[in-house]
């Protein structure tokens, strides 16, 4: 007689995604290759337009995640908010056994957050309880930071703030801008959606608490921090400058003017310009402008 091999037989779980751009990409793609079934998805636009103005929209000038949804042959939800009522009809039609958010802004109600079985799980890009939070992209390079990374939790009352499930660090390379950290992130958010759901299947998964001794919240990115001091160093010249990039214009103030930072470039501090005064104007013509900083030169193209 036989022996029965006790061999665990994977399941397709049934995933619902809600989120925006380059996450959204990376978990409905991490989910797809991954041999699970994404059987709806909810899209930034359902929140930002009105149902006539996105029905033109679909038609004349579709974004990304629409063009993304149509490739994937994934459902577009039809709801104005995920706590909407029209959000837990879809949800219970489509009967998914987990809930996957990604760069969604949104608080989500707690009624929402347990509607799945396996529940509702947030991908945020930082090593959490880092950085929680709007755009920890910006934070962590303009801290200097070398090491970020992107956390799975599940999703509670405040923000970022659920018991972590799956968690993986991300380099920061030198050179690296807020955009580029963005499609790191979101391509290691691809591979890590899939290990995930594999392990929610098996029920390999133990949620951990977060720290909140080590816990640091950022806001939204407002005026006054695109504004450059070009009193400082160097490196934390650099570090802002690239931190904004490519979603907002990096400035500075000389005197009463303000000056967008177009293109720059650190120049070595000489004899010539060591005794003027930091954060002054050494040079200027019609294209450029030159800036004493602390340990050198910032020349800017105007």
């Amino acid at each position: 007689m036989r022996c029965k091999k006790n061999k665990h037989r994977k399941k397709m779980l049934r995933v619902l995604v809600v989120g925006y751009d380059k996450m959204l990409n990376a978990l409905i793609s991490g989910s797809v290759y991954s041999g699970h079934k994404v059987v709806g998805a909810l899209r930034c636009d359902r929140v930002n337009y009105s149902k006539f103005t996105l029905f033109l929209k679909d038609i004349f000038a579709p974004s990304h995640d629409y063009s993304l949804l149509k490739a994937f042959g994934v459902y577009d939800i039809k709801a104005p908010s995920i706590n909407s009522e029209e959000f837990v009809k879809e949800f219970k039609k489509l009967e998914p056994d987990v809930i996957l958010v990604g760069s969604w802004a949104e608080r989500i109600r707690a009624d929402i957050a347990s509607l799945p079985k396996l529940g509702c799980i947030n991908c945020h890009p930082s090593l959490l309880p880092r950085h929680r939070g709007a755009n920890p992209y910006f934070q962590a390079i303009f801290s200097g930071e070398d090491l970020t990374g992107v956390t799975f939790h599940y999703v509670n009352e405040k923000f970022d703030c659920g018991d972590i499930l799956l968690q993986e660090a991300v380099t920061i390379d030198d050179d690296m801008t807020a955009g580029d950290l963005r499609n790191r992130c979101s391509k290691f958010a691809q591979g890590l959606a899939g290990e995930l759901l594999n392990k929610l299947e098996r029920g390999e998964i133990v949620p951990q608490k977060q720290d909140e001794s080590r816990a640091t919240y950022e806001k939204q990115i407002e005026f006054k921090d695109t504004i450059v001091d070009l009193r400082k160093s160097k490196k934390d010249i650099h570090n802002h400058i690239r931190a904004l990039r490519p979603w907002y214009m990096p400035i500075f103030r000389l005197n009463s003017r303000k000056i967008d930072i177009k293109a720059h470039r650190f120049l070595a501090l000489n004899d010539k310009y060591a005794s003027a005064s930091i954060g002054s104007k050494v040079f200027e013509n019609n294209k450029i402008i030159i800036i004493r900083a602390l340990d050198c030169l910032v020349e800017i193209t105007k």
